[in-house]
C-alpha cells in the first residue's frame, strides 16, 4: 500500500512522509515532464498578459519590426500568422530595447526583457519551479533542430544542425507529427534532467531545406572548430534571417517550368486558314514522330474526301541529356478553316507563330491570342481533384500496363545516372560528386537524397520504380573508397 503524504514516514523517524523520504525520491521522468509542463501552462499565461502591459502598442511594434528584421515590404499575412506563437516567445524571453530604440516610453526598462522584469515583480509569488523555468528559457538562443529519431506522442531525439549538439527532448505534441529527417527551429531549455521545446515554429522543413543550413554554419563558423551557444546568442539576427526566408520560401508557390526551363503560360493561338489541306501539308513537317501519311491516317475526312479535322503534335526529338525520346512543343488542331495551337510558354508561342508565318504564309491568318493564368489552371485542378473528376480511371490502367512502367523506370533510371554530375543550386553549384568530397558536402547531398526517398514512397504508382532507380545513385557520387557505401549503409540503417 502507497503511504499517504500526511502518514508517519516508514523509516521511523516520527515526521510525516511528505516532511521525511517523499522530499528525496526522485520523481519519474513522465511525471517531472507533465509537472514542469503544468506549471509553464499557468506561467505563459501570465507572463503573455503582463508583456503585453509592459511593452503597449510601441513595444509591440518595436519587438515585431525587430522580429522580422524590419522588412522594406509587409510580409504574406498568413505567413504572419504562422509567426504569431514563435514571435510571443521570442519578445518575452529574448527581446529588450535600449534607450532611443522605441518610439514611446515603456513601462519595461531598457535593457531588461519582459521575462526579466516579471521576475522582478512578480518574484515574491512565483514558485521555485517557475523561477526555475523562467531561468531555463531566458536568453536561450534558437536554432535549427533535425529530428534523429522519433517517439511519437513522447517526445524525439534532436541534433542542432548549427552546433552539431544531440539532446532528447520531451514533446508530446509536435512529436505525433514529426518524422526522422524533418527540421525544427526554436529553442531548447533544460531544467533538472527535462529538456523540452519552448518557443518553436509551427512548421518544419523538410530534409531538402537543410543544406542552406549548412551553409550558414559554415559561414558562421569560418576558420572556428565548432559553434558554441554563446555564438548562437551572437548570431541571433542572421538565423532568424535564414529562418524567415526558408519559412517563405517553404510556402511560396512553385515556379512552373516546361522542359526548357521556360516560365509556364499555356496559351491558345487562333488563326484563319484559306484551306483546310493545303495547310495540313504546310504543317505536318512539325511532328518528327510521325510521318505525314501516319498523321493523316488519323484525320476527319469530309464527303468529298478533304481533311475536315486533324491534329498535328508539335515535337522534337530528344536531346543528348534527356530520358525522352522526343518532346512534344504543342498541339496544332485544324478544324474546317479554324486553326488552333496550343502551347504552354511565351517563347514557344513565339516560335510556332514564326513557323506558321514562314509555311503558310498568306494562307494563315492570326485572329488572336487566349492566355491562360497559372493560378487559374492550378485552381481548376484542385477543383477537379475535390471533384474527383480527374481521369484516374484512365491513368491508373495505363500505369499498370507492364510497358508504361518500364518505360518510366528507365526515365528514373536515367535521371539518376546523370544527377551526380549536374549542378545542383542547393549545392552552391556543385555537383553532387564534387560536394562529397567534403563533411558539409556529404551532409547535405544525403539530405537531398532523404528528400528524394521521401517524395518516392509518397508516390502511389511509380515509388517502387523510383526507389530502384534511384539506388545505385549514392555509390556513384561517392569519390573516395572511404565513402563507397556511406549513404547506402545509412539508409538502412534509418530504414532499421
Amino acid at each position: 500500500m502507497e503511504t499517504g503524504r500526511n502518514a508517519p514516514c516508514p523509516c521511523g523517524s516520527g515526521k510525516k512522509y511528505k516532511n521525511c523520504c517523499l522530499k528525496t525520491l526522485k520523481p519519474d521522468r513522465d511525471s517531472e515532464w507533465r509537472r514542469l509542463g503544468e506549471a509553464y501552462g499557468r506561467l505563459d499565461e501570465r507572463l503573455r498578459g503582463f508583456a503585453e502591459r509592459a511593452l503597449g502598442r510601441a513595444g509591440m511594434e518595436a519587438s515585431y519590426g525587430e522580429f522580422l528584421l524590419w522588412p522594406d515590404e509587409a510580409p504574406d499575412v498568413e505567413f504572419l500568422e504562422r509567426q504569431g506563437q514563435l514571435f510571443c516567445s521570442w519578445s518575452i524571453f529574448n527581446w529588450f530595447y535600449e534607450p532611443g530604440d522605441v518610439g514611446g516610453r515603456l513601462r519595461l526598462p531598457p535593457g531588461m526583457t519582459p521575462a526579466d522584469f516579471f521576475l522582478e515583480k512578480e518574484k515574491g509569488r512565483l514558485s521555485d519551479t517557475e523561477k526555475a523555468l523562467i531561468a531555463a528559457i531566458s536568453y536561450a538562443p534558437f536554432s535549427f533542430h533535425e529530428v534523429i529519431r522519433c517517439e511519437p506522442g513522447r517526445g524525439f531525439l534532436l541534433k542542432d544542425v548549427l552546433t552539431g549538439e544531440e539532446i532528447d527532448v520531451m514533446e508530446r505534441s509536435a512529436s505525433k507529427d514529426a518524422r526522422e529527417g524533418d527540421i525544427l527551429f526554436g529553442r531548447v531549455a533544460t531544467v533538472g534532467d527535462i529538456s523540452m521545446l519552448f518557443g518553436c515554429s509551427s512548421y518544419s522543413f523538410p530534409p531538402d531545406y537543410k543544406p542552406s543550413i549548412i551553409a550558414l554554419r559554415k559561414w558562421m563558423r569560418q576558420g572556428r572548430r565548432k559553434i558554441t551557444e554563446e555564438m548562437l546568442r551572437e548570431y541571433d539576427a542572421e538565423i532568424r534571417e535564414a529562418y524567415l526566408d526558408l519559412g517563405q520560401s517553404l510556402f511560396r508557390l512553385p515556379s512552373l517550368c516546361n522542359t526548357d526551363g521556360e516560365p509556364l503560360v499555356m496559351q491558345t493561338l487562333h488563326y484563319e486558314i484559306d484551306s483546310p489541306g493545303r495547310a495540313f501539308s504546310g504543317l505536318a513537317g512539325l511532328c518528327v514522330t510521325e510521318s505525314e501519311d501516319q498523321l493523316r491516317a488519323l484525320a476527319k475526312l469530309d464527303d468529298r474526301g478533304d481533311i475536315a479535322h486533324v491534329e498535328i503534335p508539335w515535337t522534337r526529338m530528344g536531346r543528348k541529356k534527356s530520358a525522352l525520346d522526343s518532346t512534344v512543343l504543342g498541339v496544332l488542331v485544324i478544324e474546317g478553316k479554324t486553326l488552333q495551337v496550343t502551347v504552354n510558354s511565351a517563347a514557344r508561342a513565339e516560335r510556332i507563330r514564326r513557323e506558321i508565318e514562314s509555311r503558310l504564309g498568306a494562307g494563315a491568318k492570326f485572329k488572336t491570342a487566349v492566355i491562360h493564368s497559372t493560378e487559374a489552371m492550378l485552381k481548376e485542378a484542385r477543383s477537379r481533384a475535390a471533384r474527383q473528376e480527374a481521369p484516374a480511371g484512365r491513368d491508373e490502367q495505363l500505369m499498370q500496363r507492364p510497358e508504361v512502367r518500364e518505360h518510366l523506370a528507365r526515365m528514373v533510371a536515367f535521371h539518376w545516372e546523370g544527377w551526380v554530375d549536374e549542378k545542383i543550386p542547393a549545392l552552391g553549384g556543385k555537383s553532387p560528386r564534387q560536394a562529397v568530397k567534403s563533411a558539409d558536402g556529404r551532409e547535405s547531398v544525403e539530405a537531398l537524397l532523404r528528400s528524394a526517398e521521401r517524395r518516392a514512397a509518397s508516390d502511389r504508382d511509380m515509388g517502387e520504380e523510383i526507389h530502384q532507380g534511384g539506388r545505385g545513385r549514392a555509390a556513384v557520387a561517392q569519390p573516395a573508397p572511404e565513402m563507397k557505401g556511406k549513404i547506402s549503409v545509412l539508409r538502412r540503417t534509418r530504414r532499421g
